[in-house]
């Protein structure tokens, strides 16, 4: 992309228990390192309810994606949590279709953010108010080439860049779970059915274990079908969500409806 991201911060509350993350800009592969010392600053200063507002955010690359599902267990398991806020449709095409509302909320406005988090302290004014804080910059890392590839969006994104943190995300829902919300209705999926067949499920290709999952339990999430590749059944397939996605892509199969549509005509 070629664009810096621009990181501004503030205090929604009167006590300082609440903080705003402003990004602008772009997060890709080549700066989402950002994020990561972002998050690691947030927490040092011992704030651990943090908003994030994408109003001014024209594009976020897998890369970021992964370090906003690795750092939420962080801020959990202090009591707090991260909110995200004002995505515009591009990037909450992204958050949808790879299922993250599973593990982050998301709010049309910050100010229905802040609302969500239990506060005794009085909000600010979400435009005006607020203690601004200034991040210092950061240099840059070199940024190595890697042949084995995924395309999430429009973004080529080197497997070697995608960390063990993105590569587990869905354990982050068991290990941290958010009490503080409900699971929104487009996320509950059918409960995983025992496959008989005389196949060796093992042995088949990986497209094939990805449709025998849909055949038999046409309406789980892409999570559940992470999980269920990974029983026995299926030789511990072991699969990121991202390259995940991009099958399910290739096999037209990337949402409920056409897995439902599939489970019908087979």
């Amino acid at each position: 992309m070629g664009n810096d991201v621009q990181i501004e911060s503030k205090f929604a509350d009167k006590n300082g228990e609440i903080m705003i993350v402003e990004l602008g800009g772009h997060v890709d592969q080549s700066n989402s390192f950002q994020l990561q010392k972002m998050f690691n600053d947030i927490i040092e200063s011992g704030v651990f309810k943090v908003i994030v507002d994408f109003k001014d955010l024209h594009y976020m690359s897998s890369a970021g994606w992964g370090i906003f599902v690795g750092e939420v267990k962080r801020f959990r398991e202090n009591g707090g949590d991260i909110k995200l806020a004002a995505m515009n449709p591009e990037i909450n095409d992204v958050y949808q279709m790879l299922e993250f509302f599973h593990i982050l909320d998301d709010f049309n406005t910050v100010e229905e953010a802040a609302q969500s988090f239990e506060s005794d302290t009085d909000l600010l004014d979400m435009v005006g108010g607020g203690k601004v804080t200034e991040l210092p910059p950061i240099s840059k890392p070199s940024v190595e080439e890697n042949n084995d590839e995924i395309v999430i969006a429009d973004e080529t994104v080197s497997e070697e860049g995608v960390t063990e943190d993105i590569r587990e995300m869905a354990d982050v829902i068991e290990m941290v779970p958010n009490t503080a919300s409900t699971i929104k209705p487009e996320s509950k999926g059918a409960e995983f059915k025992p496959f008989h067949t005389e196949i060796k499920l093992s042995e088949l290709p990986l497209p094939e274990k990805i449709k025998t999952v849909v055949s038999e339990n046409p309406l789980v999430s892409s999570w559940q079908i992470k999980r269920i590749l990974k029983h026995d059944h299926f030789g511990n397939t072991r699969i990121s969500i991202f390259k995940l996605w991009k099958i399910l892509k290739n096999l037209d199969l990337n949402s409920r409806k056409k897995r439902y549509r599939y489970y019908r005509s087979c």
